[in-house]
């Protein structure tokens, strides 16, 4: 007779398989590549080229590094000026964090800079934006800038933004991304609502010049969590919920596969009937 041990794993194999096959996590790993067409690929440590030239809210050409060297580290938000809900909740998520952050303020120990990765929009538009973002006493540490499809595309690759087209609007990732005084990726902070706390400790990593890192957490609550244009909030997503339990599941079954493998190979007579 079979050991029980022998059996059991073979039972969990089999589920393992099952799990592959038939759940809705094959779909997920069987669109992997339509995944990478919209999200973050995480470039923590990468540089953005400081070279690229866009323009302000006045027209006026302009290059990356004019915001960089001197100290401060940038909070960056890529947005586009006429999307409809999502990137003003980005802004409004990242206005209301900046307004309650501790002994840490816009100006004088960082700025926050806006860019449209919507080549078709001009300077108007982004002027437009601003007003409601910035006050009198912002006007040197908040800015919006627009630019040509070439300086666009070279700024979201470097830092891992994907989006697509998706007829007059873009499919994008929620997210902002913290930037050291010399332009390197310090960390990311998902989502349309930022803790104050979490963002001051990007900001002070990235004066720093060091590296930080994504919260598993919020990657994943991003991932079950959609908007819904409808209810103007973010839904719970029930098929990602599955998919995000299937993953959960194989995970368990692993470790008690690498268990009882311990356990058989630690008592090999454990096979034994």
């Amino acid at each position: 007779m079979l050991g029980l041990v022998s059996s059991l794993r073979t039972l969990i194999w089999i589920l393992v398989l099952t799990l592959l096959i038939h759940s809705p996590l094959s779909y997920a790993i069987s669109n992997i590549a339509d995944l990478k067409e919209v999200g973050i690929e995480e470039k923590l440590g990468n540089y953005i080229p400081l070279n690229l030239v866009f323009h302000d809210e006045n027209g006026k050409e302009i290059e990356l590094r004019e915001f960089f060297g001197d100290g401060k580290p940038v909070i960056l938000t890529l947005v586009y000026y006429h999307c409809p809900r999502v990137c003003s909740f980005i802004l409004d998520g990242v206005l209301s964090a900046v307004n309650n952050l501790d002994s840490l303020y816009p100006g004088k120990d960082y700025k926050i800079l806006t860019i449209s990765f919507d080549p078709s929009e001009t300077p108007e538009m982004a002027r437009e934006k601003a007003k409601k973002y910035i006050t009198k006493g912002s006007t040197k540490s908040w800015f919006f800038l627009t630019g040509s499809e070439e300086s666009i595309k070279e700024l979201t690759r470097a830092i891992g933004f994907n989006y697509k087209k998706d007829g007059d609007d873009f499919a994008h990732p929620s997210v902002i991304t913290i930037l050291s005084p010399n332009g390197k990726v310090s960390r990311y902070l998902y989502g349309a609502q930022y803790d104050p706390n979490d963002l001051r400790l990007a900001l002070l990593e990235a004066a720093d010049g060091k590296i930080g890192s994504s919260k598993l957490i919020n990657k994943v609550l991003l991932f079950c969590y959609q908007f819904d244009p409808v209810g103007k909030k973010y839904a719970l997503q029930a098929l990602n919920v599955v998919k995000a339990g299937g993953v959960l599941t194989l995970l368990l079954v692993g470790m008690l596969l690498t268990y009882l493998w311990k356990r058989e190979k630690k008592d090999p007579n454990s096979n034994g009937g």
